[in-house]
């Protein structure tokens, strides 16, 4: 999947923007603060239904505006997507028809992120890393949504019940779902994990030169089932009102000499093991589905030297996927004429020949 064409309106910055752009590779140009990564942002939000800069999608639309909209073309095949926001609903359109859900639109547009926070995929809390796991876990295994969806709908249920003091015997009917859900959960994450970490590792390889290791913890002690951990845990539970043992805490743990990367790593070296990470995940997705995913590029300059900045450069274009990447000057990123560029300034979006 690729775009061909992309329209924004009234989001930030960007009051209006047209795009014909490249099935390769997308350079924007611009000062802080142009709107740069305010276009990067609307494809995020084209591919995954939510912002990575505001909670509220509503955030997002031009001080004064009633509406932020973006509207996209898209090749392989020929498609049309589109997102209406308003403060309080967003109006999702696949190809002319509304009502859309999320999980459809990200299933159509495989949208990645690197930007100056992707050392958070390192140095962040399982929350991030359990995100990051489950987005290609959701395009590769296609069981995931499905159990996953039974899942939170038990655990939500068990919850209600832990809160309101029933019996065991009532909690226990809400366990059977919750554990079957959970168990195509945890497969689908076990076999993704076996899948992606030699991807991973020739990246590392390239950019950082680190022995990488994945370890997955599914949620409860490698000692137990989970039924067994929800048993031993039913005091906790019912003390916290909430369900402690299952997928909702599982961690993906990144192992570096047998440490967690998070201790071993500088700042830098975590930049670049998250990139890997990305990018790893886009090669697994495509090989996996045969769809080639867009991946947005913020700055990658930030807080590397130009050797690093150039084996990152080269690994994204490399990387089969359609590119948006920011830069402040053509001369902050070392690549090729063979591409589209724009330059933004104070939200107005220009072609450059």
């Amino acid at each position: 999947m690729s775009l061909t064409r992309l329209q924004v309106a009234s989001l930030r910055c960007v009051a209006s923007a047209e795009l014909d752009v490249h099935p390769d590779l997308n350079v924007v140009i611009g000062h802080n603060g142009a709107g740069k990564t305010s276009l990067l942002e609307a494809i995020y939000v084209l591919g995954r239904g939510r912002s990575f800069r505001a909670p509220q999608l509503g955030g997002l639309i031009a001080t004064g505006q009633a509406e932020a909209t973006i509207f996209a073309e898209t090749a392989e095949p020929p498609g049309k997507l589109g997102l209406r926001i308003t403060p309080g609903a967003t109006e999702i359109r696949i190809d002319g028809q509304g009502g859309a859900s999320v999980a459809e639109l990200a299933d159509r547009l495989p949208v990645q992120l690197i930007d100056p926070a992707v050392h958070s995929l390192v140095q962040g809390g399982p929350g991030e890393r359990r995100r990051y796991l489950d987005w290609g876990v959701f395009h590769v295994k296609h069981q995931f949504l499905t159990g996953w969806r039974s899942f939170r709908r038990a655990l939500q249920q068990r919850n209600a019940a832990l809160k309101q003091g029933v019996d065991n015997d009532t909690l226990a009917a809400w366990d059977a779902e919750l554990l079957d859900g959970a168990a195509t959960v945890d497969r689908c994450r076990r076999g993704y994990v076996r899948e992606i970490e030699p991807i991973l590792q020739e990246y590392v390889a390239k950019f950082v030169d680190l022995p990488i290791k994945l370890r997955y913890r599914p949620g409860w002690p490698d000692t137990a089932n989970l039924a067994e951990a929800l048993a031993a845990g039913i005091d906790r539970d019912r003390a916290l009102g909430a369900t402690h043992a299952g997928p909702h805490r599982a961690e993906l743990e990144i192992i570096v000499d047998a440490q967690p990367a998070r201790h071993r790593l500088s700042r830098g070296q975590q930049k670049l093991l998250g990139a890997a990470m990305v990018l790893a995940q886009g090669e697994c997705v495509q090989s996996a589905t045969g769809k080639r995913p867009i991946l947005l590029v913020d700055e990658p300059a930030a807080e590397l030297d130009p050797a690093h900045l150039a084996g990152l450069v080269d690994g994204i274009v490399e990387s089969g996927a359609q590119v948006f990447i920011t830069a402040l000057t053509d001369a902050a990123l070392p690549v090729s004429d063979s591409h589209a560029r724009f330059h933004v300034e104070r939200g107005e979006v220009v072609a450059l020949v």
